[in-house]
């Protein structure tokens, strides 16, 4: 999967990158990239998508169910599907927003709705504490940047993703508030005034900071769906960021990723790159016993320079 060179990606979206938090994309990916895709979450997830939507009040564990149709990388099947989030523009985009040379995959998972399943509707809120321990970091270099990928279109009945930005939410909340722990309802009523909803095509993507209010919204549409990806990429070495630890899905196929991608993507995964002090003739053999098809080639070409 090499750059395409025609993302529509211009120095106006990172001018709102900088001032608001959030971007988006229309058509970031084409429609030749995505339809694998949607055809792949069509086989994982199928057509659940009830004739009456649900607008039951929110207890835990109903919220909880807004989260039952999610997968993790390595996905079961498809290629494109577990390539996508390590697609070369969707990294140069992350390099180029956080303005380092090296980025780090930190978290990637299919998300699917359907109608009626539960209630989709959430509250405004930052997505920094499942993130890290701490509060998003003022310095762009140490902060992440996370995408949301919608596979399928997406309208308003269809459980659009719903924002505000940076600069409005400081006229609300004051500079620099990631919490609301006052006035909470009329805070919540004041966001929403100002909250903008994006409805866009399949392969549109949103940008978004952990320091950007923003909330799911309930799918009503009769047997409606909305499929859709969540990715975040982070400076290579931050360690007070994190959200998946891909070690720990180490009996997932690893072969649909490690046979297909290239070292660059690999690197955002954590595999050291062509040249690094940590291969040797055993570290490489010794992956390639663990991954028959991975293309060491690049790797033994280094070492004997």
């Amino acid at each position: 999967m090499q750059p395409t060179q025609k993302k529509p990606f211009t120095s106006e979206h990172l001018e709102e990158w900088y001032r608001d938090g959030v971007i988006v994309v229309e058509n970031f990916f084409n429609k030749s990239e995505v339809v694998s895709v949607f055809d792949t979450f069509v086989d994982m997830y199928g057509d659940k998508g009830s004739d009456r939507h649900d607008d039951s009040p929110l207890n835990r564990a109903r919220f909880k169910k807004q989260f039952e149709f999610i997968d993790i990388l390595p996905y079961c099947s498809g290629v494109d599907l577990n390539l996508i989030s390590l697609h070369p523009d969707l990294i140069s985009l992350a390099k180029s927003l956080l303005k380092v040379e090296s980025v780090h995959l930190y978290q990637s998972h299919t998300w699917a709705k359907f109608t009626g399943a539960t209630n989709y509707d959430q509250a405004f809120h930052c997505d920094f504490s499942n993130h890290t321990l701490t509060v998003p970091s003022t310095k762009l270099g140490s902060s992440t940047v996370n995408f949301l990928i919608y596979i399928s279109d997406v309208h308003a009945d269809l459980g659009a993703f719903e924002y505000v930005t940076r600069s409005d939410a400081t006229k609300i909340l004051g500079p620099r508030v990631v919490q609301i722990s006052e006035n909470y309802k009329a805070r919540q009523a004041q966001l929403s005034e100002c909250a903008k909803l994006v409805e866009a095509p399949a392969g549109s993507l949103i940008v978004y900071g952990l320091d950007v209010f923003h909330r799911g919204t309930n799918l009503i549409r009769p047997r409606g769906y909305r499929y859709s990806m969540t990715v975040s990429y982070k400076k290579s070495g931050d360690d007070a960021i994190g959200f998946h630890v891909w070690q720990s899905k180490k009996e997932g196929d690893w072969n649909l990723i490690f046979e297909s991608a290239t070292p660059c993507q690999l690197n955002c995964l954590g595999v050291p790159l062509p040249g690094d002090e940590f291969w040797s003739k055993t570290t490489i053999s010794q992956t390639l016993k663990r991954w028959p098809n991975w293309n060491s080639e690049p790797y033994v070409s280094a070492l004997n320079r």
